[in-house]
């Protein structure tokens, strides 16, 4: 039995590996496409966007990982069916169940892999590659941080906590310097909100310094003209919480806590990788029942194109319950965990209508 484990585990960790390969350049390209809209603008090129996407690349394998599993795992348990190599492993008594197990323990492997790259990698080279292109797309005004945006306005230099969906800035820190280089004023704001060329800040407490003595202020609104280049703004606003650490969502959350903040998205984030795991374990499950089943005796590309819709249907109705979580104030981890458990169901359920007298022989 331990032969026959390595020998399907080596079919489906090589196949899912070549899919996700496939996969990933794939991604790239289009990613490479929306790049070179900005190569020639100031000082990005087109060695700044191969930079970028090389950078990048571990996000984008960790988040196309699951699909490739699932793609992978049909076209490796597909050739084994179309070998016949199924048909004598069930002739020598080895049961449906248990060459499910061998199939998932591959997976188990892969699922170490990618949780090391998504934990371990990605996180640490995105924010280097977010870092260098908002540096060259702002001409080096604005650098960005996993608890921030810090711009560069003229002699002036601007620190933003979160840049939400809508354009309104939250946690909005103006340090004000004069012509010699001297602090000035430093000024929070507890949000800005955009309106033409003009910016309206909100709750707003600082110092400002003279020659010989510092005086604080407190003011409840206040209007300024071009506080924030907007296409800076947009070439630099901080990243998706889905692309950070567990350990940097969980900062993320109780300081948005202590300050009385939303943080509900980067709770759905956080539970989205907690379960990231469980997920690509899923998608090679749900392969077994397939090629056991409708897809026993069908053509390499239509196993490829099945496997496709599968994971689409899933990222669509996950994508549908994560909204839902947000705007009807439902419990994350539920959001995240309802498409698992209805495919998970799914998969079951095609794995007992396979043969039910022969599941267990």
């Amino acid at each position: 039995m331990k032969i026959l484990d390595k020998y399907i585990a080596k079919q489906v960790i090589t196949s899912i590996l070549l899919v996700s390969l496939v996969l990933l350049g794939v991604d790239l390209f289009f990613t490479l496409v929306n790049e070179l809209r900005f190569v020639a603008r100031t000082d990005y090129t087109l060695s700044n966007a191969f930079t970028y996407l090389a950078l990048t690349a571990p996000t984008h394998l960790y988040t196309v990982f699951p699909w490739a599993a699932l793609v992978g795992a049909l076209i490796s348990l597909g050739t084994l069916a179309g070998h016949s190599e199924l048909v004598v492993m069930r002739v020598a008594g080895i049961s449906v169940l248990r060459i499910t197990g061998s199939v998932l323990k591959a997976a188990l492997l892969l699922m170490v892999f990618i949780v090391f790259i998504g934990e371990g990698i990605a996180p640490e080279t995105d924010q280097i590659a977010e870092n260098k292109r908002s540096w060259a797309l702002s001409g080096g005004q604005s650098i960005q941080t996993s608890l921030g945006l810090w711009v560069r306005q003229g002699r002036d230099f601007i620190h933003v906590k979160s840049v939400q969906p809508n354009g309104e800035l939250l946690g909005v820190t103006r340090y004000l310097f004069s012509n010699n280089r001297k602090l000035q004023e430093v000024s929070m704001a507890l949000k800005a909100i955009p309106e033409g060329n003009t910016w309206h800040l909100f709750d707003i407490v600082g110092t400002r310094f003279e020659p010989h003595k510092t005086e604080t202020f407190k003011t409840e609104s206040l209007s300024v003209e071009h506080l924030l280049d907007p296409e800076i703004l947009q070439t630099a606003t901080v990243k998706h919480p889905e692309r950070l650490s567990l350990s940097m969502l969980l900062r993320i959350i109780e300081q948005r806590e202590k300050n009385e903040l939303n943080t509900r998205n980067y709770t759905v984030a956080f539970w989205s990788k907690i379960f990231h795991p469980l997920v690509i374990l899923l998608m090679v499950f749900l392969a077994v029942p397939f090629v056991f089943g409708p897809l026993r005796s069908v053509s390499m590309g239509f196993r490829i194109v099945s496997g496709l819709i599968v994971a689409f249907l899933f990222h669509t109705l996950n994508s549908l319950f994560v909204p839902l979580a947000v705007v009807y104030q439902l419990p994350p981890v539920l959001a995240v965990l309802t498409p698992i458990f209805l495919f998970g169901g799914l998969g079951i359920w095609m794995l007992k209508r396979v043969n039910p007298k022969v599941l267990f022989k």
